[in-house]
């Protein structure tokens, strides 16, 4: 992993890993626009989905043929925090993808016809997801926790909110956030310092332009004395999904180690963990249970969801409390620390064993400002957390008398 940084007089950063063993490369670039920039819900997902769709130089048809032709792949993904775009290409079809690559970056068009198609997919697949119980809750849960802070909604927007959104919007998210001076690409594969040189002159380097700057929201969550509790009635189902939570870190807090290793231990290691053990395998009144974190540029959410039957709901909700309360005041066991630590730190390896994993994972730790060293060192900052932080972690974070709770059943 002995890749380099470089960083250009536009803004833009570029992050290069040279590996000649297969003659493929990938090429990322991370974009700092995400629904903490929108004026309008679903701009930044429809952007990233509609640039492919044509350029000024390219049809929507002609960008489907090269990607076909030359075997070229584009993906794209939006987060609350960022859009990825990665690209993979043959080395022998290298040229033709960077072509392609930068014309649909730089070039957009957002034809009206593909504007109109895309909005109507998207509609489809948000309606579709509603029926859905687990996206049902967790999409209130997020809004009970949030508001209408961006984080508070699904990434991809709102099905009600289609019908505002014009092509004009999508073209503003456009030109307000796709500039160079915050970008940061990463080249990994087949590509060596000479074709690297050749990239940053032609497609980078004399590319300008300043993203607009907007002041990010903080979130500003209301305070609760006693738990929140929501229930969504669905006359067609047979068991309960329950999302029970609060209020998380950001991806640069400090705790973060120490809040990672409580969440396997909780909930996050499958069934090795005290909640997988306790309700699902010992009392058998889960179907499923875990707990999950999202660390953002702002502190995210901290959830625990578990489908049950209907009869069982109550006495669940009651044995996850408890579970939060053990951790909070009881801390954790030495083998339950060191079963943690082996795993996230024996399991690190996996999120980079692939070129595009490796691709995507550069961008994001540079995002985050975790240091090119972070790969590392990561180790080390698993194993220096004591029982004693992580009890100081639970303490500090986990509200078991002020909880969120989203039931969706039939009763």
């Amino acid at each position: 992993m002995k890749f380099k940084t470089i960083q250009l007089t536009n803004g833009a950063k570029i992050k290069h890993l040279y590996r000649k063993n297969i003659p493929i490369v990938y090429m990322t670039v991370l974009i700092p626009a995400s629904p903490l920039q929108e004026v309008k819900t679903s701009q930044a997902y429809l952007t990233a989905h509609l640039l492919t769709h044509g350029t000024k130089n390219r049809s929507a048809r002609q960008i489907e043929d090269e990607l076909d032709f030359y075997a070229i792949s584009i993906d794209k993904k939006v987060t609350y925090d960022y859009t990825i775009l990665t690209v993979a290409t043959t080395k022998k079809y290298l040229k033709n993808a960077l072509e392609l690559f930068f014309d649909v970056l730089k070039n957009p068009d957002f034809p009206e016809e593909e504007f109109k198609k895309e909005v109507s997919i998207l509609e489809k697949s948000l309606l579709q997801m509603e029926k859905e119980p687990s996206f049902i809750a967790n999409k209130r849960f997020l809004s009970e926790l949030f508001d209408n802070h961006p984080y508070g909604r699904p990434v991809e927007g709102l099905p009600e909110n289609l019908k505002n959104l014009k092509r004009e919007d999508i073209l503003e998210f456009y030109n307000n956030f796709y500039k160079p001076d915050r970008m940061i690409f990463s080249f990994v594969g087949d590509i060596n310092e000479k074709e690297l040189s050749e990239i940053k002159s032609n497609f980078i380097g004399k590319w300008n332009g300043k993203s607009f700057d907007i002041k990010i929201n903080p979130i500003t969550s209301a305070k609760r004395q006693s738990p929140k509790e929501t229930f969504i009635k669905r006359d067609d189902l047979t068991q309960s999904t329950i999302v029970l939570g609060f209020e998380g870190i950001s991806r640069e807090d400090p705790d973060f180690y120490a809040f990672s290793l409580m969440n396997y231990i909780l909930g996050g290691g499958g069934l090795t963990s005290r909640l997988a053990k306790n309700i699902r395998e010992e009392q058998g009144l889960a179907y499923s249970i875990y707990s999950t974190f999202s660390p953002y540029l702002l502190p995210g959410a901290f959830s625990i969801e578990v489908k049950t039957k209907r009869e069982n709901t109550d006495r669940v909700v009651k044995m996850i409390v408890k579970e939060l309360e053990e951790l909070k005041h009881k801390g954790v066991s030495d083998e339950e620390l060191r079963d943690a630590k082996a795993f996230l730190i024996g399991s690190f390896p996996m999120r980079i064993d692939s070129l595009r994993k490796i691709s995507e994972f550069l961008v994001v730790t540079d995002f985050y400002r975790l240091g090119d060293d972070y790969i590392k060192k990561y180790h080390e900052y698993i194993e220096k957390v004591t029982k004693e932080e992580i009890q100081t972690v639970a303490t500090k974070f986990i509200q078991d008398k002020s909880y969120i709770l989203v039931i969706v059943g039939n009763k």
